[in-house]
């Protein structure tokens, strides 16, 4: 543009000059004076032709407004971890007898993993039971003999003494049936936890124990895991929490997968930063089931925390302002014109920006910052070829 404007200018040059030889040369008795004054109207003219003549524009210096897919997603890293986890620990002390399941093993909900020493356990249960039986057969003495006493007393032939004394005795028995049965169910809940049952399908990643040993109660035995479902747990910053929401869509790079791309979704948000880095956690629960997939594996990626399918985003450097706002250059009917606009939300950093009003879908902007481009310029766009 710079060298259109050159050659226009020499030309305007050539042209004065020639139209200054030919008025001395034409009437040279009118002398210098009325020559000049004649260069100065010449001059005018030849401007005033250049005003009104458009200016050529590239179309590298002009851009049509079309709908703009735009996405803005907030870094993340951190450690994959298993949702379902659980250390198994022994309810009561006893001997271990059998060990059934090592680190690394696939194991199915219900399958025993350890097996205690049960030989008093058995013998407990059945004294317990044994002493619930009598307590039983107490208690339906007593309710035979109550019976027969009530029967008496309506016949005014058994005291009220009698019958009191035969109530208690129900009373008495029933309360130590339901003593004893309660004693029988512990030895039998007992007996029943000398076998350490998976409480899920999963994978052991740890063993505490081995066939032999003596164990106190609550001593550690298994860590169990669910592989099949795996969350990352991500750490964002205090500043960048706000952003983040339940259900946002996640991308993220697993170490040792070869690039491959994981999706997911944010699933909860820690409510508590860390006090010495200031980050909160951040869940986002995997939705691809690869059994390649394992706890503790490196995560990389991003969060989408904003996205816009329609925006109308234009160069930073298009827009301009004066005293009474923010404008581009529109280009209509040949003309510049300046047309107003309302800066929405920022995209791509300082590149360019969203336009919220202003302009619609097949509006042309002028897109270079060139101080010739004014409101109420005519242009003109050469065609391609």
């Amino acid at each position: 543009m710079a060298l259109k404007w050159t050659m226009r200018l020499t030309q305007a040059g050539l042209l004065l000059g020639g139209v200054y030889v030919a008025v001395v040369l034409i009437d040279p008795a009118r002398g210098t004076i009325d020559a000049n004054e004649r260069v100065k109207e010449v001059v005018q003219a030849v401007a005033a032709g250049q005003i009104d003549k458009p200016l050529e524009l590239a179309s590298s210096e002009i851009a049509d407004i079309r709908p703009t897919s735009m996405a803005e997603r907030l870094r993340v890293s951190g450690d994959l971890e298993p949702i379902n986890r659980a250390v198994l620990h022994a309810k009561d002390g006893g001997r271990i007898v059998e060990v059934r399941a090592v680190a690394g093993q696939a194991v199915k909900a219900g399958d025993v993993l350890v097996r205690f020493e049960t030989d008093d356990l058995r013998s407990i249960l059945r004294q317990r039971e044994g002493d619930r039986d009598v307590a039983m057969a107490e208690m339906l003495l007593a309710m035979q003999s109550l019976n027969r006493i009530e029967q008496l007393a309506v016949k005014n032939i058994a005291s009220q003494e009698q019958l009191d004394k035969a109530r208690s005795e129900v009373t008495a028995t029933t309360a130590r049936l339901k003593s004893l049965s309660a004693q029988a169910d512990i030895a039998r809940t007992g007996l029943r936890d000398a076998e350490i049952l998976a409480p899920f399908d999963g994978v052991i990643s740890k063993r505490a124990i081995d066939p032999g040993s003596r164990v106190a109660a609550g001593a550690e035995l298994f860590t169990l895991v669910d592989t099949s479902v795996l969350e990352a747990k991500v750490l964002v910053s205090t500043r960048d929490v706000p952003r983040i929401a339940i259900g946002q869509r996640a991308e993220l790079h697993i170490d040792g997968l070869d690039g491959q791309t994981v999706f997911g979704r944010v699933d909860r948000i820690g409510p508590i930063a860390d006090p010495g880095t200031r980050f909160i956690p951040v869940y986002i629960r995997l939705s691809d089931n690869d059994a390649r997939l394992r706890g503790g594996m490196f995560a990389t990626g991003s969060i989408l925390v904003r996205q816009n399918e329609d925006a109308i985003v234009i160069p930073a450097i298009s827009l301009r302002r004066d005293e009474t706002g923010d404008y581009v250059l529109k280009l209509k009917r040949g003309r510049l014109v300046r047309q107003p606009v309302t800066v929405g939300s920022g995209w791509g950093g300082k590149d360019s920006v969203e336009i919220s009003r202003g302009l619609a879908y097949g509006d042309t902007i002028v897109t270079v910052p060139l101080p010739r481009l004014k409101p109420d310029v005519a242009v003109t766009i050469p065609k391609a070829g």
